[in-house]
């Protein structure tokens, strides 16, 4: 059995930063190895395989920021960069297939379709249901007024 493993999903700038920091310091406690997940949802229009540096842009950047965040820690990150028709399915489909034993992920509500989506979202929701290991979802705080 190998080392135990921590996943961390991270969508967008803005969160990178606290999934990241507490990502890190979970695989610390656990002495696991750290990944970072970007998923690149492709429309479906456009091939999964299309030669576009502009697809991969942005998630090149966040995986960029969140190296410079684990940069604090004493403990190397891997980062990943996929791409899929549905972020939710790729984050089940990577955290089985390396093994995860703990997956972090965010949570923020822009504008929900459904009750599912306005408690957990859309995204969330589906890697709760389906994860093959734990999942730990920040919610973030409310902005202070």
């Amino acid at each position: 059995m190998g080392k135990s493993k921590v996943m961390v999903a991270v969508r967008d700038a803005v969160t990178v930063e606290s999934l990241v920091t507490l990502a890190c310091q979970l695989s610390q406690s656990m002495d696991a190895d750290l990944v970072a997940l970007h998923v690149v949802e492709v429309p479906a229009l456009t091939p999964i395989e299309v030669d576009d540096e502009n697809l991969d842009r942005a998630g090149k950047e966040i995986l960029a920021h969140a190296k410079r965040v684990a940069g604090k820690f004493p403990l190397p990150l891997s980062t990943e960069l996929l791409r899929a028709r549905e972020a939710g399915e790729a984050i089940v489909g990577e955290a089985t297939d390396q093994g995860v034993e703990l997956l972090v992920m965010g949570h923020h509500k822009p504008h929900p379709h459904t009750i599912g989506e306005a408690l957990l979202g859309g995204i969330v929701q589906y890697v709760a249901h389906h994860a093959p290991c734990r999942v730990i979802v920040q919610i973030p705080a409310p902005e202070q007024t």
